[in-house]
């Protein structure tokens, strides 16, 4: 079954396991270390295509993400430049798709920590980015998003909250949870997360819905508790790997995907995913 290949995936992203969050935990240290011009980039693969606690694909795929970025003057933080890419292995979705590099997703963010204290402990983090969906070999137009997310930076526990726009639906997506990155030896870490998602009612993009049209509820739809593992080979180069059960919490989302009424992605009401892959420091 599906559900028994997400879990062998998922078991071996765990034996894998290291760690390269898109917006990883590490950033600031880098920027405050980092020459004028800095970046990194990862590639994997995973047992599935996961958005906001939702399989837009079932099956495996490869997924990658790189950034450069500038630090800017009179300590205003940093600036860049981000693509991030997917593609599939499989056929599961629908053939307009295609597989290879299915998805391209450019971004422009810009990134600020205001610490509360001389000793850069305590901060505020805001991180605000502009990104554009686009499928070049489907008739699904592009849209794009106006993200910000802000968390507070401690030794403890990281609570963050992020707001989606999206403008093609003139709809909006709010995700918060709590993280914390934790180094087990000098060459490995981990970072135990849990994450909520509330939805407005225009916002469909990749949730269950009757027919493609607009489901009528807003609320809190989606959990995700996720495990995201690294092992620093080297000051550049890093082995990662993740897991996560994803669950919907919106009734009447569950009500669809378990009568497969919904679209062709977000089957699933409960699931587990991972991935595992590389990623260099620049």
């Amino acid at each position: 079954t599906h559900m028994k290949k997400l879990m062998f995936a998922v078991c071996a992203a765990a034996l894998c396991s290291a760690f390269a969050d898109e917006k990883k935990a590490e950033t600031e240290l880098v920027e405050q270390k980092a020459p004028i011009l800095w970046g990194f980039a990862n590639y994997g693969i995973y047992s599935g295509y996961q958005l906001y606690g939702n399989l837009v694909n079932c099956e495996p795929t490869l997924q990658g993400y790189a950034e450069v970025n500038f630090n800017l003057p009179c300590d205003l933080g940093y600036a860049g430049v981000g693509l991030w890419s997917n593609t599939d292995l499989t056929s599961q979705r629908h053939k307009s798709y295609q597989q290879a590099f299915n998805e391209y997703d450019p971004n422009f963010h810009w990134d600020k920590t205001f610490w509360l204290d001389d000793d850069c402990t305590w901060g505020i983090n805001y991180h605000t980015w502009f990104v554009w969906y686009i499928y070049p070999n489907s008739n699904t137009h592009s849209t794009w998003d106006w993200d910000h997310t802000v968390s507070l930076v401690n030794p403890f526990v990281t609570p963050y909250v992020t707001w989606v726009h999206e403008y093609s639906e003139n709809s909006n997506l709010i995700e918060f949870g709590l993280r914390r990155p934790t180094q087990i030896t000098d060459g490995f870490s981990i970072c135990p997360s849990a994450n909520f998602v509330w939805r407005e009612a225009q916002y469909y993009w990749c949730f269950p819905t009757q027919g493609f049209q607009t489901h009528a509820n807003s609320g809190l739809a989606t959990m995700r508790l996720q495990l995201d593992c690294n092992y620093q080979v080297c000051s550049w180069f890093s082995i990662w790997g993740k897991v996560a059960y994803c669950c919907t919490l919106d009734d009447d989302l569950r009500s669809i995907q378990d009568d497969s009424s919904g679209a062709d992605y977000a089957k699933y009401s409960d699931f587990a995913w991972g991935g595992i892959g590389i990623a260099v420091n620049f």
